[in-house]
């Protein structure tokens, strides 16, 4: 009996080991990975199964860098990003978060890990390697241009219909059938000239395809917005004299994941990483 009764007390407990032990995928040095952060991470980049878990070495071995360092981001210092942000883009705070949901699925939560990240990837940067940085020459600034003028090209103007509501289900409604009358949803017919709107909504209606609608956006308090693109108008690029400051910041951008991507791979070149299990593609 007492054999029996022993049994039963401990199975729940070797059960929920066995799951806690299941639940790890990689381990690396003091830092774990488990199947639910692999599967989170990759419904929301869309990356394979690798890609995905590459990437959640690179953070994880940032979280090691950072304990080394003794580098941390506090809640006020992502929260007063996050207001920064929604300042620049003229939204409130809920509004971005709401923008955040609605363009890239994130969760409030989320989009706060995901600043988390950003900012310490910031001060791990300055900690490791800013004084390896040099501002990009002009030859420099010049042949990045042209290998990547298509990144710069824009339209001068862009033929659009407005479609806004305060209910965003009813918004998302009269996109799937626009033929359906809902008198929540008001349209508008507008042309648009993307150098003088805000700069991160110009970017998304150049990046959405004619005949397509943009994601649902924040339109003031409480009402939603989406952009029905019908025609974009004298397609070019601009000179590099107006995109100086532009192409800079990205040659900047890209020498500084270059160093950091230098010395993370000598990390993980060091670093006991053990893979365990990875869920399927």
């Amino acid at each position: 009996m007492q054999k029996i009764f022993l049994t039963l007390l401990l199975t729940p407990l070797l059960l929920l080991a066995e799951n806690a032990i299941g639940g790890i995928a990689i381990t690396i040095d003091d830092e774990v990975i488990t199947l639910y952060e692999i599967k989170q991470e990759q419904a929301l980049s869309h990356l394979s199964v690798k890609k995905t878990v590459d990437q959640l070495i690179r953070q994880k071995l940032e979280h090691l860098e950072a304990k080394k360092r003794h580098i941390k981001v506090t809640n006020q210092e992502v929260l007063d990003d996050l207001k920064q942000i929604a300042k620049n883009n003229n939204l409130s705070l809920s509004q971005l978060y709401e923008a955040m949901n609605s363009s890239k699925n994130l969760t409030e939560s989320e989009v706060k890990e995901k600043t988390k990240e950003k900012l310490l990837k910031d001060k791990i940067f300055n900690a490791i390697a800013m004084s390896q940085m040099e501002e990009p020459t002009d030859t420099e600034v010049q042949e990045y241009y042209e290998l990547h003028r298509d990144e710069y090209t824009a339209p001068k103007s862009i033929d659009a219909t407005l479609y806004s509501s305060a209910s965003k289900q009813d918004l998302q409604k009269k996109m799937n059938n626009p033929m359906l009358y809902l008198p929540s949803v008001t349209t508008e017919n507008i042309e648009l000239e993307p150098a003088k709107i805000n700069p991160r909504l110009a970017q998304i209606l150049i990046k959405t395809e004619d005949n397509t609608f943009s994601p649902i956006l924040p339109q003031g308090k409480n009402t939603h917005m989406a952009f029905y693109i019908v025609k974009k108008n004298d397609i070019s690029t601009p000179p590099l004299s107006l995109l100086r400051t532009q192409v800079e910041n990205k040659i900047m951008e890209n020498k500084r994941e270059q160093i950091l991507g230098e010395h993370f791979q000598r990390m993980r070149v060091n670093a006991n990483i053990k893979v365990l299990r990875l869920p399927e593609e």
